[in-house]
């Protein structure tokens, strides 16, 4: 009986140690899985040129989101032509974000003139990304800047463009509060922590899960200014 007992443990000990490594292949695998369909970008605020983003693909870099618009109250002069420079680099997805200015006042003209700008010149792209963060850029009332932001988005709809709104849970806190007004749309939210991986999510806002995360800001690739994206 005694043999046997130890027999017996024997194999349960057998059986636990594959079992153990089956789990950890098993997470190997995901995690092998979950790096070769990651998608990786970068944003611009400034003139890029169309070898910089060559050299980005060849990086691994697939999708580009631009300026189009400036916390000065002003279209981005650069937007058209880094837009054109992102798709003859290669580039597979082209988006624009706008940071508009709620201090000027006319959420709905800033969209006009952002939108008109670039298809007026040509420009193609994807989604158009509000951005809002700095508590700086609006008022202390946080309804008018709920109305603002709607404003924003309502016009960018009526204009035919896919909404998605860029904002992180540290920024629309102070401007929003705990509206959820925008959660509708698509959100790309920053957090500087070096991985590409929503695994650091937290909600709010309404939103419950994110669509692009940018995990490294102001570095220098390709020599140019960017930062990166996930998604």
């Amino acid at each position: 009986v005694s043999t046997q007992s130890t027999g017996n443990k024997k194999k349960e000990k057998k059986k636990r140690t594959q079992m153990a490594r089956l789990a950890i292949i098993f997470v190997s695998l995901i995690s092998l899985i979950s790096i070769v369909f990651a998608t990786y970008g970068v944003d611009v605020s400034q003139a890029t040129s169309s070898s910089s983003f060559s050299c980005m693909v060849s990086n691994g870099y697939s999708f580009a989101i631009i300026r189009c618009y400036q916390s000065n109250g002003r279209v981005d002069s650069n937007a058209v032509s880094t837009v054109s420079h992102a798709w003859s680099g290669g580039m597979k997805y082209v988006d624009v974000y706008m940071f508009p200015c709620p201090t000027c006042g006319n959420a709905k003209q800033q969209v006009t003139d952002a939108v008109n700008n670039l298809r007026n010149n040509g420009a193609k792209y994807g989604m158009f990304w509000l951005d809002i963060e700095g508590t700086q850029y609006w008022y202390s009332s946080q309804s008018t800047n709920r109305q603002f932001a709607t404003d924003l988005a309502n016009q960018a709809e009526a204009m035919g463009q896919v909404v998605g709104v860029y904002t992180s849970k540290s920024q629309w806190d102070p401007i929003m509060g705990s509206w959820s007004g925008l959660s509708k749309y698509a959100l790309w939210y920053p957090h500087y922590d070096g991985s590409a991986s929503f695994s650091d999510f937290v909600a709010f806002g309404g939103w419950t899960k994110p669509s692009i995360k940018q995990y490294q800001g102001d570095v220098t690739l390709c020599s140019s200014g960017v930062d990166k994206n996930y998604y």
